[in-house]
């Protein structure tokens, strides 16, 4: 027998029972359904929010360690200043005497240069002082060209020494390069 079978003996007015049934078994698990959504947004809105904290956290610990870092480096820079300062004020001290002679200065100058030098090691900061080498733009800047026997873009003279760390260069080298002669007919 069929369902149509079945229900030819019913009026309208009765309900058919199968889709009752059907109503009845959907409920519950649209119901269900609803509440495992409703869970699962609020497991994702609460993943969410971890993840913004966390993304807040490692920000903040990122700003702080930059600070500490820039911190740290001028401290260690101006520590080794420190002797550099206290070296000139002992030689200006030394200058006011009247038994304080050229050479006196001239050693104490020389001292000065060494301990700046020195620090300049401990800083990883090296000379850029490039007589006779190959002009190079990265690291030289050149103020005036000087006609030369010697080959074209050589450095002739350097007018002030640069200054470079291993990652970037302080200051470049002021210098004069070389340029072929140009012969007159």
């Amino acid at each position: 027998m069929s369902d149509n079978d079945i229900n030819k003996g019913k009026t309208n007015d009765e309900p058919n029972v199968s889709k009752i049934d059907a109503e009845k078994s959907t409920e519950p698990d649209l119901k269900s359904n609803s509440s495992k959504q409703e869970d699962e947004i609020s497991d994702l809105k609460d993943s969410l929010l971890r993840a913004q904290a966390e993304i807040d956290n490692i920000r903040k610990r990122s700003i702080k360690e930059v600070q500490n870092a820039y911190v740290q480096s001028v401290e260690q820079l101006s520590s080794n200043l420190l002797l550099i300062i206290d070296s000139l004020e002992a030689a200006s001290l030394l200058a006011k005497e009247k038994k304080c002679s050229l050479e006196d200065m001239i050693e104490g100058n020389n001292l000065l240069l060494k301990s700046t030098k020195e620090m300049f090691d401990r800083l990883s900061i090296t000379e850029i002082n490039p007589t006779d080498e190959d002009f190079d733009p990265e690291f030289h800047q050149a103020i005036s060209t000087e006609e030369s026997d010697i080959e074209e873009n050589k450095v002739l003279k350097v007018i002030q020494k640069g200054f470079k760390l291993p990652n970037k260069l302080l200051r470049p080298a002021l210098v004069v390069v070389s340029k072929k002669i140009i012969k007159k007919t």
